[in-house]
């Protein structure tokens, strides 16, 4: 795995801001159980396709002391001649509060799939967050069957974001350790996310997101892909 992306600077930032405040305050949003559903024109992950237009909906709960759990669904599909299609479903969880008004967050998110598009991630997720801009910090583990039972491959993302008004942007890196045989299409692929976002009506939200990704290969190959999205999402309260 290539050390490009440094954790020390956000591991200390949080550690600061912890040992600074008095008290470790939860996230203010109201606790309770939520939904939500959608829909996207292309469904892209972190820079890398997951299938053209796909339905998506998942459930949140999120307590007062800022611990949440949630699941979400989305079908996905290879495209071409040998399509290969499934669903996707993650369940994840953990707890986000604020800490000297830094923005903190630990978490686990699991990416699962049927009919075997693809196999099991699991990641800890890792965030901190001031002034509208959000680092954050994802290590996983790719678990793929073999003969031989099971070969698992470390990974990492790391990205940055921020937002202005309806304005959102992503930078992000995604890092494969090929050492152990990984079979991914990318050994590295660097993305970026701009998107704009809108009310149509109450309860349901548009968006127009571009986005671009630059993946390499262990054998150095590069690919360039560019996606424009168009997305509507309708968010309610449950209990």
């Amino acid at each position: 795995m290539k050390k490009t992306f440094s954790v020390k600077s956000l591991l200390v930032s949080m550690a600061i801001a912890s040992s600074a405040a008095l008290s470790v305050a939860p996230a203010t949003t109201q606790a309770g159980v939520t939904g939500n559903m959608g829909a996207v024109s292309t469904y892209v992950f972190r820079g890398v396709y997951q299938t053209g237009a796909a339905g998506q909906g998942g459930i949140d709960y999120e307590s007062d002391s800022g611990v949440y759990v949630g699941t979400w669904l989305s079908n996905v599909d290879t495209g071409g001649a040998k399509s290969q299609h499934g669903l996707e479903y993650d369940l994840y969880g953990g707890w986000a509060g604020t800490a000297g008004g830094v923005d903190l967050g630990v978490g686990y998110a699991g990416y699962f799939y049927t009919n075997g598009f693809d196999q099991m991630y699991n990641e800890l997720n890792l965030s901190a967050g001031f002034g509208g801009v959000t680092i954050a910090f994802n290590p996983g583990v790719y678990d793929k069957p073999d003969a031989k039972g099971h070969s698992t491959t470390n990974y990492y993302n790391a990205n940055v974001s921020g937002d202005i008004g309806p304005i959102s942007a992503t930078l992000g890196y995604n890092d494969w350790d090929t050492s152990t045989g990984s079979t991914k299409s990318g050994a590295v692929n660097t993305y970026v996310e701009l998107s704009y976002s809108k009310e149509l009506t109450k309860g349901l939200d548009g968006s127009i997101t571009y986005m671009g990704s630059q993946a390499e290969d262990a054998a150095g190959k590069s690919d360039i892909q560019n996606y424009l999205v168009f997305g509507v999402t309708s968010t309610f309260d449950i209990m």
